[in-house]
């Protein structure tokens, strides 16, 4: 085909030549014409090729040998059950091992929260999620035949369980396992379920499951201690046909503060892991609930959604109350006034004369000519329609964190269609979108007035909202935590400093530890160029740390994860400046991962390749599997490559030497 195109150009060309200097059309003879002409045909079949661009197609082919991806199982648990010798035993001998490398590409990676290109195995893991090891290599080379060859003990501790995942059709899995597959019989606590917080003099309940791997009756005593004072105990019994046990218990708050306690069942004789019959937690206790009241002249819905998302949180309890309904405002931190109108002028005078913060709820038919004379930060247009508008999060909103809170694809609420013009700072949490248009007009917000603070959402509709919220996450915690840092933001009125820090009094070994702060200028708008440092000083060791924070999303973050258990006190800086804070919080123990006295080789047993479960030093066997495995077989690859004819850039040296050769011999012929 390509042939045919140049045959055309050249033809082309030649014609083009003839025609521009007149051999097609004119009788008359010039000796010089015909050299021109070939100068102009070579250069337009010059051009014409290069637009032409052709190339030629080369055909190879490629020998792929198949994978072995060894994953290496990197956690703790490991040589807690003493067996890391003998893992790197194994891995040493398939890794020189010469027919399994000239046989096939071994891929070596270690595993335990995340999978990583092996190294050195240092067993220090503190969590383990096999799944990963079983996916991610099928996600990697999802196009190459291979054998996955997992060195675990089969403990998974964090991600989805391993026995579901699935084997795409060019993989196979074999796996190794470590650890004495004997079973004991163990005492275990699997899980507390305990609230953070409680209220001085109330009761929190206490949830336990205990699990019994045994054939023996035994009976063992439960208890939870507080230093030395034991809080709750109870008797437990146990057989081969009641292997658990779920306790459900109230302790009391009597003073307040953090309280850390450990939940421990009573060993067995021949138990060899005890270390899981212990739970370490805490509860802090609060001294005051804030009191909110809501006044309302209606029932709607929006009432009941803010009613439960407010006393999800335990330190808050919610007084609803009609307008005409006798009661003390004073009693309360904060007031929320729902379906506002003129029917609140009483309230709204009293709100104003004991200095209370307020969140208005528009509703559904608000008196607007009513808000605009009873307030001095805003006006809004008084018209009769509404529009149905969506909520954009405002993640830059300065007085606290919305970078977790996600509201896209929420239905629409009712807002007033009249704009909004402040006469003082307003700090929107949302904007409104109306339709496919996202304007700058604020949906909810906040503002300061005095020593008060403020809210409006102006609308209604939020019952919808914590409706989607389950539907989308069966739980409404994206919603209920919205509105609760909007209340804990109003029911305090503490002045607002420059730098701010946010953290729990009190992690697990296990958690996350992160520890953000807020810096700003002296006009209280984010600074995105601080200098900020913790120095973490650990109470018991005295050891010292330092660390930057860096900036995300508006807040500055630092990490801890990874420190041990204990008490740990912090000092925040921020640089060339005389800014500090400071806090404490402590860690509490609980090791995910000293929680198995042996493998769980049933559990690798179900995803095995044709049931080939391998042990310890069992290499040989291994490899006699692999080497007669019909899908590690090596794969013949073609390739199609396409190269060009010509180079563009010495073409168009040629075109515009061309060019010049024939401008010069016409200007030298009188021919220009």
């Amino acid at each position: 085909m390509i042939w045919i195109w140049l045959t055309l150009a050249a033809c082309a060309a030649i014609i083009i030549a003839l025609i521009q200097y007149n051999y097609l059309f004119s009788r008359a003879r010039d000796k010089r014409k015909p050299w021109f002409a070939v100068l102009r045909a070579i250069t337009v079949f010059s051009i014409l090729v290069l637009f032409i661009s052709p190339k030629f197609e080369s055909t190879s082919y490629q020998t792929l040998k198949p994978q072995l991806v060894v994953m290496v199982d990197n956690s703790i648990s490991i040589e807690q059950l003493g067996m890391s010798d003998a893992l790197n035993t194994d891995v040493l001998n398939i890794k020189n091992d010469s027919e399994l490398n000239k046989k096939f590409e071994v891929l070596f990676y270690n595993f335990d929260a995340s999978v990583t290109p092996s190294d050195s195995l240092s067993f220090n893991g503190k969590s383990t999620d096999i799944s990963k090891a079983i996916s991610e290599p099928q996600e990697l080379y999802r196009d190459r035949n291979k054998s996955i060859v997992l060195l675990t003990d089969g403990n998974q501790t964090v991600g989805k369980s391993y026995q579901y995942e699935k084997l795409d059709r060019k993989t196979h899995l074999y796996p190794i396992v470590y650890g004495d597959t004997t079973n004991y019989p163990d005492l275990k606590i699997n899980q507390l379920n305990v609230n953070r917080f409680s209220y001085l003099k109330n009761e929190y309940p206490v949830e336990v499951f205990l699990s019994y791997s045994g054939t023996d009756d035994v009976s063992t005593t439960f208890k939870i201690e507080e230093g030395n004072t034991t809080l709750h105990q109870e008797s437990v019994r146990f057989n081969s046909a009641q292997k658990s046990a779920v306790l459900n218990f109230n302790l009391t708050s009597n003073s307040v503060g953090l309280h850390k306690m450990v939940a421990q069942v009573e060993t067995l004789p021949q138990e060899k892991n005890t270390s899981n019959n212990k739970r370490d937690f805490a509860v802090e206790v609060i001294d005051q609930q804030s009191k909110i009241l809501l006044l309302t002249t209606t029932i709607h819905p929006d009432i009941a959604a803010i009613k439960n998302a407010i006393e999800s949180n335990q330190q808050r309890k919610l007084t609803i109350k009609n307008i005409n309904d006798p009661v003390d405002i004073n009693e309360f931190n904060m007031v929320i006034l729902y379906g506002y109108n003129s029917a609140f002028a009483k309230a709204n005078s009293t709100i104003k004369t004991l200095n209370k913060n307020t969140w208005i709820v528009l509703g559904t038919k608000p008196d607007i000519s009513f808000l605009n004379r009873n307030n001095e930060a805003f006006q809004i247009e008084n018209y009769p329609q509404f529009d149905d508008v969506q909520p954009i999060v405002n993640e830059a909103y300065p007085n606290f964190n919305l970078e977790s809170f996600n509201f896209d694809g929420y239905p629409p609420v009712q807002s007033p269609f009249g704009q909004i013009t402040a006469s003082t700072t307003l700090q929107p949490l949302m904007f409104k979108q109306i339709g496919n248009v996202k304007t700058q007009q604020p949906l909810w917000f906040t503002y300061d007035l005095g020593t008060t603070r403020h809210a409006v959402f102006a609308g209604s509709g939020l019952w919808r909202w914590r409706t989607q919220n389950y539907l989308d996450s069966k739980d409404f915690r994206n919603f209920d935590e919205l509105i609760n840092s909007q209340i804990q933001y109003l029911s305090s009125n503490k002045k607002r400093d420059r730098l701010s820090i946010d953290y729990k009094t009190f992690y697990y070994e296990n958690d996350r530890i992160l520890i953000s702060a807020q810096y700003l200028n002296d006009n209280y708008e984010f600074k995105d160029d601080g200098i900020l440092n913790i120095q973490l000083t650990n109470a018991d060791t005295k050891e010292h740390i330092i660390r930057p924070l860096v900036i995300s999303n508006y807040n500055y973050l630092v990490d801890l994860s990874g420190l041990p258990a204990g008490s740990y006190e912090f000092l925040i800086t921020a640089s060339n400046e005389k800014l500090t804070r400071s806090g404490n919080f402590n860690i509490l123990e609980f090791d995910i991962e000293n929680q198995f006295v042996n493998a769980n080789y049933q559990g690798l047993q179900t995803i095995a390749t044709d049931n080939n479960l391998f042990f310890p030093r069992q290499i040989q066997e291994l490899k006699e599997v692999l080497l007669k495995d019909s899908l590690m077989q090596d794969v013949e690859r073609q390739e199609v490559s396409y190269q060009s004819l010509i180079d563009w850039k010495l073409l168009m040296g040629i075109i515009l030497t061309l060019l010049a050769i024939e401008w010069f011999l016409r200007k030298y012929n009188g021919l220009i």
